[in-house]
């Protein structure tokens, strides 16, 4: 079940969703009795466990260059904020991959000392600090004041590392479209009248 969910992205709650309960009573086994959630988590956090250990070994033995994204957000509800980091490489066949390295709570000021802390953990981790090509974040002052560091971190030497920082185009568009509606709200009142 962890790994059905895993690879469709789908929520833990969905193993206790009636609708598959009868399709896999149905079309399974008549016997099915469905997983907890408890049990559910339990099976994702040792997939969790494997997966990173394969992704390590991985990148241990990589020969090419991964380009990272990276982006904090508030759970508001809990108050809590977290920090994403993934990694985008293409492989030796020429294939793209996409892969989740670490989605962590984020305790610290969003300084970029903290920033910088905590990526350069997890890029040591995978031991990717060597391999990465660029790093995309949104456009915050903070994310913007880490690069430098972690330019050095990375020794983006190709290119001359000018393409190492790259700012987040859905980001910028929406940056654009809030101003613009901003300089249009007077005349969108006239309008709404």
């Amino acid at each position: 079940m962890a790994n059905l969910l895993g690879e469709e992205k789908l929520s833990y709650l969905f193993s206790e969703s009636l609708a598959f309960k009868d399709y896999a009573q149905t079309c399974l086994n008549p016997q099915y009795r469905g997983y907890s959630r408890k049990t559910v988590k339990k099976g994702i956090v040792r997939l969790y466990g494997s997966e990173k250990v394969r992704l390590q070994n991985y990148f241990a033995n990589f020969d090419g260059r991964v380009t990272e994204c990276s982006d904090i957000w508030e759970d508001t509800y809990h108050n809590l904020h977290y920090l994403g980091l993934t990694a985008h490489y293409i492989d030796s066949d020429w294939n793209m991959h996409k892969r989740v390295l670490a989605f962590r709570e984020f305790k610290d000021r969003h300084t970029s000392e903290h920033i910088y802390i905590l990526i350069e953990r997890i890029l040591i981790e995978y031991n990717l600090n060597d391999e990465v090509f660029a790093i995309g974040f949104d456009n915050a002052t903070n994310n913007t004041a880490a690069i430098p560091r972690l330019r050095e971190l990375c020794g983006s030497t190709s290119l001359m590392g000018i393409f190492f920082h790259q700012r987040c185009a859905c980001h910028v568009i929406n940056l654009c479209v809030q101003d613009g509606l901003k300089v249009l709200r007077d005349s969108m009142e006239v309008v709404d009248g």
